[in-house]
């Protein structure tokens, strides 16, 4: 079975992450606005930067758009917002890792 390119897996994991975390419903119109390798390795990096933006929920008038670091190798992804609906003060990144269940 071949493997997935690196770029795609990137961006599959960003996704499921913030489909967990707001729902499928809540994450109208995702868009990936830059994917960077963070590694020196091109292509075949495994450490990325994300700039994404998506429209939190039916009544959102803007997107948000999260600044997100991910590392293949760990399955880590922190996040922060940088714009749209955030909060008036600095948002921490959040840090999660994911990790692969086989429960129902």
């Amino acid at each position: 079975m071949e493997q997935k390119p690196k770029q795609i897996q990137v961006v599959e994991l960003v996704r499921t992450l913030f489909e967990y975390i707001h729902g499928n419903m809540g994450l109208l119109k995702f868009s990936v606005d830059s994917l960077q390798p963070d590694n020196g390795h091109g292509t075949d990096s495994d450490k990325w930067k994300v700039v994404c933006s998506f429209y939190k929920t039916l009544g959102s008038s803007q997107p948000t758009m999260y600044e997100v670091d991910v590392d293949l190798k760990t399955k880590t992804v922190s996040m922060k917002a940088i714009k749209g609906e955030v909060a008036n003060e600095p948002e921490e990144k959040k840090v999660f890792r994911m990790v692969e269940s086989n429960a129902p």
